[in-house]
């Protein structure tokens, strides 16, 4: 039976999934962030298309954006930018970073019962094209391909410990994969505890920005649990120079756990797109940062591995 993924082209074959940027925003419409800071609204579908166009002519395959329902997300616009540039788009659900929501967001009323059968919904069914912002639901045919949770800054807030325990009841139901958000790099042990604790398994866990915090120690005994490491600040001077991520992915590869690198580019600002005359682009990774760990020794085996292997295992796990 061919594994597939679910994306905004319908189920994907996994082997045709190509480069995998595990954690990208093509839409961002809406929702507090861009209100208070505009640069976050990319709303544009012409000009989400002229991004991948680049990403996919520099070797990319598909994308995961990793915004979920209530805080931008919008699910036509996905679907039309795939369809005007072939690269299929995997769908978050789940819920992100507090800060992204008004504090009487409807999350913090409802049950977990109620919560879990919003989530199931939304990957079992199709996602919300209007985003869970209700009260009236039209449900598309896409379906979610993601869940996401998110942690504070060395801590995991109360609240995100209930829809996490939801999520874990989704994960157990449906086998889809986790992305969870770290606040710097901090909090993934609780996180990977939390989730493990309440069913998940941890190699369907992706933690997010764990490159900000880069000490070897805690990335080499989160891999070793099992978890995928993402990291994303290549190009993005203002968290690191590049020199630590790149010496990051070697210690791992030498301590055999290079297996759990993912890679993403979090272009979720029009100053980090060139079609908003910004940079570097969705391409960077391909363009510029990928010949550099050529450079710096890494074999093609090793690159590929990173790039189209490890997050296939991620989002559709190992092969029975």
């Amino acid at each position: 039976m061919t594994r597939t993924i679910e994306t905004t082209l319908g189920p994907f074959p996994v082997a045709t999934l190509g480069r995998v940027n595990a954690h990208d925003h093509v839409i961002l419409e809406g929702g507090v962030t861009t209100v208070n800071e505009p640069d976050f609204r990319l709303d544009s579908v012409d000009k989400a298309a002229e991004e991948l166009r680049r990403w996919r002519a520099s070797g990319g395959g598909a994308v995961v954006d990793t915004q979920p329902f209530g805080c931008g997300r919008n699910v036509d616009k996905l679907v039309a930018v795939s369809e005007a540039t072939g690269v299929p788009v995997v769908v978050s659900t789940g819920f992100q970073h507090r800060k992204f929501y008004l504090p009487d967001h409807w999350q913090y009323r409802y049950g977990e019962d109620a919560i879990y059968e919003l989530l199931l919904a939304e990957v079992a069914e199709g996602v919300d094209g209007n985003s869970y912002d209700g009260p009236v639901v039209r449900r598309l045919p896409v379906k979610a391909g993601v869940v996401k949770v998110a942690g504070d800054y060395n801590y995991v807030q109360e609240n995100m410990k209930r829809l996490i325990r939801a999520v874990g009841r989704l994960h157990q139901a449906t086998g889809v994969p986790v992305f969870a958000h770290t606040e710097h790099g901090t909090a993934g042990d609780e996180l990977l505890d939390l989730l493990e604790t309440a069913g998940v398994d941890p190699a369907r866990v992706m933690l997010s920005h764990l490159d900000r915090n880069p000490d070897f120690t805690l990335h080499r005994r989160l891999a070793g649990r099992g978890a995928y490491l993402q990291y994303d600040t290549p190009s993005r001077i203002k968290y690191q120079p590049e020199h630590l991520v790149v010496e990051l992915m070697r210690r791992l590869f030498d301590a055999g756990l290079g297996s759990q690198i993912l890679l993403g580019g979090d272009m979720a600002r029009r100053s980090y797109w060139q079609a908003y005359g910004g940079g570097p682009g969705f391409d960077y990774l391909l363009r510029v940062f990928t010949p550099r760990l050529r450079e710096e020794g890494f074999t093609g085996d090793e690159i590929e591995q990173i790039w189209v292997h490890n997050p296939a295992r991620w989002l559709a796990g190992r092969e029975q």
